[in-house]
């Protein structure tokens, strides 16, 4: 056995202990390695990768309050600041099932639990080596995405019966499968299935059986998979899909927590839930999903803050469904929560306008806490910021809808723009509002259309009381309000004429009025509005005499 087997090699050793940094090096030392950096956080590390290539790193799962091994190898990979002759081995003390099989998932080069022995890492990285030294050009293949090269290196490794064969006949069926080469992969695939029931051959198998809609085909490989290693997690989420393509949600589910508990840190997987849970309505799942799909992203080259704004999203729409108190009470303060550790995270890549994002949700749990008035009030300081921040439209439709400005919410959701089209989670949200409102809002556009009907023909009494009805199901829409004040006006002017009692017509008709004072409006609502408050002046002069 070769003791030299680092010799020449250029080492990073990326773990936030010093103690361990300095009793790793001198056994590194004494394989050869002579060129070792350390790097104490993912940060740190991705950096030193970004001005130097590293031949081997060794990379602990936990790095502190940064980026953890998963995400620095997500990271590498994704920037290619990987060699494809490089080793990325994660090497850790962590041994619970979900942190493995998150890590294993990625399929780095291994995965190695402290405490370990010389002898054992020298084995394991020169068995990697020699893999990586046979299959040189087939490595180098696949970092540059040369899908056909791809295939033909392992055809050739396949018909020469080489030593990684099987190595080979997994990544030739999952390259044809990426290519929609379905018929050829599953040549591939009967063939080894017929030598060896593997759990891998077995899942790209119901991967295609998947893609050819043969479901109850694709369920059975998966168990059979299963079968043979209950924590293959692919397995599972292959099931959920399944299930939710035989119209059983409720076994999708099942299966999808499965594979969450076993491995979590999947985007994929996360979004699977909240799709699967949002179906059952199940609002506690979608909210965890959601945080942890922040959670995830937060620190990786993934980080986006849409994936901030679907949780927050979420969980005020948990707050909105939610029949019990203190639970729309625990929704609305975890808003307030998340978005003040938002706030203070400078780590937050923000390439939106964060501040007009925060005041929209204040605006809406303001609504759910029956602030309706408040609600719009803190609208109206950021309405003309729109027009210029288009990723913000849609929480102004969620929050004109719940006010019960229907109107004004229509013709913003004609201005989303399609990065707001292509967010599964606020498309998935909007159509929500849309189907739970639509009952309220037909009756709303039944009692504004009588009342428009019946003041037109001069009923203004019955008018009046059907813009009101309107205003009960809509207290905050601006057209029903000014339709109510023109009505009341007429009957106003009625009792003026006849020398009678008001009533409490003035009264209403002052209330209202703060529906629509100081809001930005409309043109047409504008004028409409100038008009009114003139004939309101003129009726309260006329009052006082």
């Amino acid at each position: 056995m070769d003791s030299k087997a680092l010799e020449n090699l250029r080492v990073l050793i990326v773990d936030d202990q010093r103690s361990f940094q300095l009793m790793f090096k001198g056994i590194l030392y004494s394989m050869g390695a002579t060129n070792v950096a350390f790097a104490p956080t993912g940060e740190q590390a991705l950096a030193k990768c970004i001005n130097m290539d590293y031949d081997v790193l060794f990379v602990d799962y936990h790095l502190g309050t940064g980026k953890n091994g998963k995400q620095l190898l997500e990271d590498l990979r994704e920037k290619k600041l990987l060699k494809p002759g490089s080793i990325f081995m994660i090497v850790t003390s962590e041994n619970t099932v979900p942190m493995v099989m998150s890590a294993v998932e990625l399929e780095p080069d291994d995965y190695l639990i402290k405490p370990f022995s010389q002898r054992v890492l020298r084995s394991r990285i020169q068995k990697i080596q020699q893999k990586k030294h046979q299959l040189k050009a087939l490595y180098q293949a696949m970092h540059d995405e040369q899908y056909e090269q791809v295939i033909e290196r392992c055809q050739l490794e396949i018909s020469q019966a080489g030593r990684y064969q099987q190595f080979c006949k997994r990544v030739l069926a999952e390259t044809l499968i990426k290519q929609q080469q379905l018929d050829t992969a599953e040549q591939v695939l009967t063939q080894n299935l017929l030598q060896h029931r593997s759990g891998w051959a077995l899942v790209l198998q119901a991967h295609i059986c998947f893609e050819r809609k043969a479901f109850e085909q694709c369920l059975a490989l998966c168990e059979e998979a299963l079968e043979s290693n209950r924590y293959f997690a692919e397995a599972l989420d292959l099931k959920a899909k399944c299930y939710m393509a035989l119209s059983a949600p409720e076994e999708a589910l099942k299966a999808i927590q499965q594979a969450a508990e076993i491995a979590p840190h999947s985007i994929k997987r996360q979004y699977l839930v909240m799709d699967i849970a949002r179906e059952l309505h199940d609002t506690p799942q979608q909210v965890s999903a959601s945080k942890q799909l922040y959670e995830i992203t937060r620190r990786s080259l993934k980080q986006d803050v849409i994936h901030l704004q679907n949780y927050i999203r979420t969980v005020i729409e948990a707050a909105m469904e939610a029949d019990d108190p203190q639970l729309k009470n625990r929704y609305q303060q975890e808003t307030l929560i998340a978005l003040q550790r938002a706030r203070l995270d400078e780590s937050m890549i923000r390439d939106i306008d964060f501040d007009l994002f925060e005041v929209l949700c204040q605006a809406r749990l303001e609504s759910l806490s029956g602030q309706q008035f408040q609600a719009k009030r803190t609208y109206a300081t950021v309405a003309d910021l729109l027009n210029e921040q288009e990723h913000s439209l849609a929480d102004a439709v969620l929050l004109l809808n719940q006010i019960g400005e229907y109107e004004e919410a229509e013709s913003l959701k004609q201005q989303l723009p399609d990065s707001t089209l292509s967010n599964p989670v606020l498309n998935a949200i909007l159509r929500r509002q849309t189907e739970s409102t639509g009952e309220r809002r037909a009756h709303f556009a039944e009692h504004n259309k009588e009342g428009i009907r019946l003041y037109k023909s001069g009923n203004y009494h019955e008018a009046a009381n059907q813009f009101e009805q309107a205003l009960e199901l809509a207290p905050m829409n601006t057209g029903a309000a000014l339709n109510y004040i023109q009505s009341l006006l007429q009957l106003l002017a009625q009792h003026a004429n006849n020398r009678s009692k008001p009533g409490d017509a003035f009264e209403r008709c002052r209330k209202t009025f703060r529906v629509v004072d100081h809001m930005p409006l409309p043109e047409h609502h504008r004028v409409r509005y100038q008009e009114l408050l003139a004939r309101f002046e003129k009726v309260r002069n006329e009052l006082r005499r």
